[in-house]
């Protein structure tokens, strides 16, 4: 199993304590998907963004194992294709505003994220320990009521006041048990994998 390895920065000294974020609007979950089909030309890449990440985490760099992080994105909040977030990421911002409505149809639809029935992505950490001079964490990540173990790089800044946490992993579509979006038989199509970019901002209880 490949490790979800942490890079720790520390601002304004260590801990004396484990201390409990809670996350902010600053929090952002972005999802990179790519085109495929040998009409590809006439499609786009897209990025998919979460206007909610709710969650904890409590953290403390004394004791890294005692971490623990719970996060909850409600899906019917993604945004497919806001401009401002493909211009973040160095895609053409030539969607129209009928293009981005038929993307979220399409992704919110049964066959993809259903989000009727499925109101939630959840995340929550399963292991944080220190190997060597690095951290090492992972956890479950549940999409479309389906659960897989995921890790990834990760870089953490916290101090009493404010965390912050920055990471990136790829996953598939059939890893959640569903397919990539396809028309035209497949003319047009995503391709198979899925970049999440994950931005964790917490604040203290004052």
């Amino acid at each position: 199993m490949r490790a979800w390895l942490v890079t720790v920065l520390f601002s304004g000294g260590a801990l004396a304590a484990p201390t409990t974020y809670t996350l902010t609007p600053e929090s952002t979950l972005d999802a990179r998907i790519y085109k495929a089909g040998v009409a590809s030309r006439m499609a786009h890449d897209h990025v998919i963004r979460a206007s909610e990440v709710r969650g904890q985490v409590t953290y403390d760099p004394a004791a890294p194992h005692t971490m623990a992080l719970q996060v909850t994105v409600p899906t019917a909040t993604l945004q497919a294709d806001p401009a401002r977030v493909r211009h973040q990421y160095g895609l053409p911002a030539d969607i129209g505003d009928d293009d981005r409505k038929a993307v979220e149809k399409n992704m919110k639809g049964r066959y993809q994220l259903d989000v009727a029935k499925y109101p939630e992505i959840t995340f929550k950490l399963t292991l944080a320990a220190r190997v060597g001079g690095k951290f090492i964490v992972e956890g479950d990540l549940s999409i479309r009521g389906q659960t897989k173990r995921v890790n990834l790089p990760v870089e953490i800044t916290a101090d009493g006041q404010r965390f912050v946490g920055t990471g990136e992993v790829r996953v598939h579509h059939r890893d959640f048990g569903f397919e990539p979006y396809s028309a035209a038989l497949g003319a047009v199509r995503n391709q198979e994998k899925i970049d999440l970019i994950l931005k964790l901002v917490g604040q203290a209880a004052p």
